[in-house]
């Protein structure tokens, strides 16, 4: 594709309010070229049938090992662009965000077990009462959101409690995006999972590590990038997607009103809640390993194609109250039209149930215990790499007596 881009995701007019800017871009063109987030050229796919079509077809990978045009390029190659040190590319490449069919369902295969349904909801009371210990918080996101996604995951997955703040740590380091950071955080983690991985072979726990680490497929460097997928998804996103579903709430009392008086409706509140205030706006970015037709646009084999997430959630094509959560309407509707908040296609959240269970209990125990919390003056909305934001939250959970 040669021609100029339609957009810029760069521009400030986007990147401060990527919500709206995402959702103009919607209006204007489900499918356009545009200059994308890591700087270079693609398809921007904003539609909700567009976004679902790309991340679903196998022709669009997560690799652009061996495809011509602009991902004429190895992982490797790209990898090494961002200045990866060669001793960390094995975890990188390993990694299920990079892996592409055979081998992304083989890895996906060895912990699947552990987040069915069935499974996940056996966690309920636990997650019920580490909500339980955290009491009282003035910040939303620090004090309870991130505190408990990284006691949920990090006991299942059988990361001792001495080491969580570590995890925390490499996690905003790694958020953050500071280049001159990653790179020594990368390693420190990736030589604590090896040697947590030694502790587990030698002595074997009820945990999800010590399943892993018995079967014999898996080498270590998949059992260390399966660890570090599974703690950063686990615990960065799930605290965002808590913090901007509980400031959603606090500023619509109409839906904060209906939960209470049918708490039944919960888990329809947090689907709906993902829709239009997930964490997460963009799909990683993926590469047209053939010749495709999207929307109606055709799609060259090694073109760039950047999925976003949050436009296809407020499409009006599909949505009839695109922009404003009813959790009413979700409950009787949200199984034939979901929203693509948790991905779609191959890469679906795997930790879909179990971020269910997590923010359903972490929100309504919020909200039964401090009826009237409500934000302390405004927001703050921090743009974050990889088209996640951070809302900085401060709440009151207790009117001040006059």
């Amino acid at each position: 594709m040669s021609s100029e881009p339609v957009v810029d995701v760069r521009d400030p007019a986007v990147l401060d309010d990527p919500m709206g800017g995402y959702d103009r871009v919607l209006a204007e063109s489900p499918v356009c070229w545009a200059r994308l987030p890591n700087g270079g050229e693609g398809w921007l796919v904003t539609g909700s049938d567009a976004v679902r079509a790309v991340l679903s077809d196998p022709a669009v990978r997560n690799d652009p090992t061996g495809l011509p045009g602009q991902g004429a390029q190895t992982q490797e190659e790209a990898f090494l662009a961002l200045g990866t040190p060669p001793e960390h590319l094995p975890y990188l490449r390993a990694s299920l965000l990079s892996l592409d069919g055979a081998e992304h369902t083989r890895l996906r295969r060895s912990i699947s077990h552990a987040f069915g349904a069935a499974r996940v909801a056996t966690l309920r009371p636990r997650v019920q009462q580490i909500v339980d210990e955290l009491g009282e918080t003035a910040n939303l996101l620090d004090e309870y959101a991130y505190p408990l996604a990284m006691a949920v995951v990090c006991e299942l997955v059988g990361v001792p409690e001495t080491d969580w703040a570590d995890w925390w740590r490499w996690g905003k380091v790694l958020v953050d995006g500071d280049p001159a950071r990653i790179t020594p955080t990368l390693g420190e983690m990736f030589a604590y999972c090896h040697a947590l991985v030694d502790r587990r072979r030698a002595e074997p726990r009820d945990d999800l590590l010590s399943e892993v680490v018995a079967q014999d497929d898996l080498t270590d460097v998949d059992i260390v990038a399966l660890v570090v997928f599974l703690v950063l998804a686990g615990h960065e996103t799930m605290a965002h997607m808590l913090s901007n579903a509980a400031l959603a709430l606090m500023r619509d009392p109409d839906q904060r009103e209906l939960l209470r008086t049918e708490p039944g409706l919960w888990p329809a509140a947090v689907r709906e809640l993902v829709r239009t205030d997930g964490p997460v706006q963009l799909a990683r970015l993926r590469y047209a390993a053939t010749d495709l037709e999207v929307g109606g646009v055709r799609i060259s084999a090694g073109d760039a194609v950047q999925a976003v997430l949050g436009a296809a959630n407020r499409d009006p094509a599909r949505f009839a109250h695109p922009h404003a959560a009813d959790v009413r309407w979700q409950a009787e509707h949200g199984g034939r039209e979901g929203s693509v908040g948790f991905g779609w296609g191959p890469h679906f959240c795997l930790g879909v149930a179990l971020a269910k269970v997590e923010a359903e209990v972490a929100l309504r125990s919020l909200f039964d215990r401090f009826p009237e919390v409500t934000p302390v003056g405004e927001p703050a909305w921090v743009p974050l790499p990889r088209g996640r934001h951070r809302v900085a939250l401060e709440v009151r959970l207790h009117e001040v007596p006059a």
